[in-house]
């Protein structure tokens, strides 16, 4: 399964190749032959990006153009709403070349934000970002139900041992009041004594106990090794 920051590499792998026809196209309708010159002032290293009469895109030179050109190249063809997806786009592209970990919620706005703006250029591999999108959110909610599985089992049993314990507590009660009056029971009714507050300690840490995270065994994404926790041991980090 993939991890999260691979979903988001996917996606802006899919932004680049479905945006680059597109801001193209728009450059050179614009400015004509000087079209490469136009968006090479745009970048840093813009003689790096010139290979003969094309530029070689990435997502971050696509959405740089954009942003900076916006008002001279794009402004008649998308409107504010698509301009607020490519900044927000910039700044996930940022955090993903900067190695931020990124949860769900990122995760799904990543691909979500990539699927809008791409639709808004009539874009052809729409639909596969869509399928990613749809991928993504089947394995979020096979993972909730998994946990919620785990968990309801767990509480269940939590539930057995502890009413079975609270009947051995029970039945020592009964029986050390049964055993008050006779001197010679007094041994027994200190251990019995003993194994209550043993019982009951048992039954505390019950109630305390959370449930595990238990997913099955799978292969991990990344070493390719069989693993039964969510997060892989051994591609964690030595403490």
């Amino acid at each position: 399964m993939p991890t999260s920051n691979e979903r988001v590499t996917e996606a802006l792998d899919q932004l680049q190749s479905g945006l680059a026809p597109f801001v193209e196209r728009r450059l050179k309708e614009t400015y004509g032959d000087d079209w490469i010159r136009s968006a090479t002032g745009s970048f840093r290293d813009g003689r790096n990006r010139v290979s003969g009469d094309s530029i070689n895109w990435d997502t971050h030179s696509l959405l740089t153009v954009m942003w900076d050109q916006w008002n001279s190249v794009f402004r008649n063809n998308l409107g504010h709403y698509e301009r607020s997806l490519v900044s927000e786009l910039r700044e996930f592209r940022n955090r993903w070349a900067h190695q931020h970990d990124f949860d769900f919620d990122d995760t799904y706005r990543v691909v979500d934000s990539v699927r809008r703006l791409l639709t808004s250029v009539d874009a052809p591999n729409v639909a596969e970002v869509n399928r990613q999108k749809q991928d993504l959110l089947e394995s979020h909610v096979a993972e909730e139900v998994n946990s919620q599985i785990q968990r309801t089992a767990f509480n269940r049993n939590k539930w057995w041992v502890i009413g079975i314990y609270a009947l051995c507590v029970a039945f020592l009660m009964w029986n050390m009041l049964r055993s008050l009056g006779d001197d010679g029971k007094s041994a027994a009714s200190a251990l019995a004594s003993i194994l209550i507050l043993t019982l009951v300690y048992l039954i505390y840490q019950q109630f305390k106990m959370e449930p595990p995270l238990l997913y099955g065994p799978r292969e991990c994404p990344k070493c390719h090794k069989i693993v039964y926790r969510r997060s892989c041991p051994y591609c964690e980090p030595s403490q």
